[in-house]
């Protein structure tokens, strides 16, 4: 499956998305969008997002609000509205809690005991609620940072029965940072992939993924990205479409698109869901 974050996307509307897929030939298996725990759950905003045949998958991250906090019940209210939200939906809704949690720049890292039980309290919230309909996407950086043994990806793992797919978020930098140099997707999540497939048996995503173009080909990278067999288990590409610190986006070259048109297996035409 191939899908996407696109940069204002669902919140305004499905245009992004559609100009998207235009762009590509078809239609994006998995419309991707971040919500923090101020917005109250749109049981609409997913049905669009969802037209189609769409998978949905949301980043729902709780900023301002600790792992701590979380684990003890603080703030169980707005766990159960958003479970009631996601339970009277039609079909799957994919939940992406808490991404990237061994990395250093998340508000929750640090922690790897409290964050398992913080994980396993909002699955068990929405168990209680009924809210049988979703999945859960667990999704760590590909390098931990620090690089400790106690920040190791591992030791944030909720357990097979808290998990629904094992993701990663990586991207390639090129050589726009003194720390960065320019590397291919399989060089990116070799590693990653090797550790995080340890752990249970669940489909694999690639949650976030994407390449600037400063230090080499990009039309070449995404077009290897595509067409790489060294992760059987990798079930689904969500590219990051959005020009924020880097332009990661897509459809920022002709080139690039083209490379994405001729790798991506045939799909849904378009238009067909609007």
């Amino acid at each position: 499956m191939f899908g996407a974050f696109t940069y204002g996307g669902v919140w305004k509307g499905m245009e992004p998305v559609h100009q998207l897929e235009d762009l590509l030939g078809r239609r994006l298996d998995i419309v991707h969008w971040f919500m923090n725990w101020d917005t109250p759950y749109d049981v609409k905003l997913v049905e669009a997002a969802s037209a189609g045949g769409r998978i949905p998958m949301i980043t729902w991250q709780p900023h301002h609000r600790s792992v701590q906090g979380i684990a003890a019940g603080s703030y169980d209210r707005i766990i159960r509205d958003f479970a009631d939200g996601v339970r009277v939906t039609p079909g799957l809704v994919y939940v992406r809690p808490l991404p990237e949690m061994n990395g250093n720049w998340e508000p929750w890292n640090g922690d790897p005991a409290t964050f398992v039980k913080a994980w396993r309290h909002i699955v068990d919230v929405f168990r209680a609620e009924g809210a049988t309909n979703v999945r859960w996407v667990w999704s760590p950086n590909v390098t931990d940072q620090p690089r400790t043994p106690a920040n190791a990806m591992e030791r944030y793992y909720p357990g097979t029965a808290y998990v629904d797919v094992l993701a990663l978020d990586g991207y390639n930098w090129g050589t726009t940072q003194s720390w960065s140099s320019w590397q291919s997707f399989d060089a990116i999540f070799r590693t990653p992939y090797r550790r995080i497939t340890a752990l249970g048996p669940q489909p694999v995503w690639i949650a976030e993924v994407a390449s600037t173009g400063v230090g080499g080909n990009k039309a070449a990278w995404v077009a290897s990205m595509l067409s790489s067999t060294e992760f059987p288990r990798i079930r689904a590409l969500v590219w990051f479409n959005q020009n924020n610190d880097m332009d990661w986006r897509l459809d920022n070259s002709v080139a690039v698109v083209q490379a994405a048109r001729t790798h991506l297996a045939p799909g849904a035409d378009a238009t067909a869901s609007r």
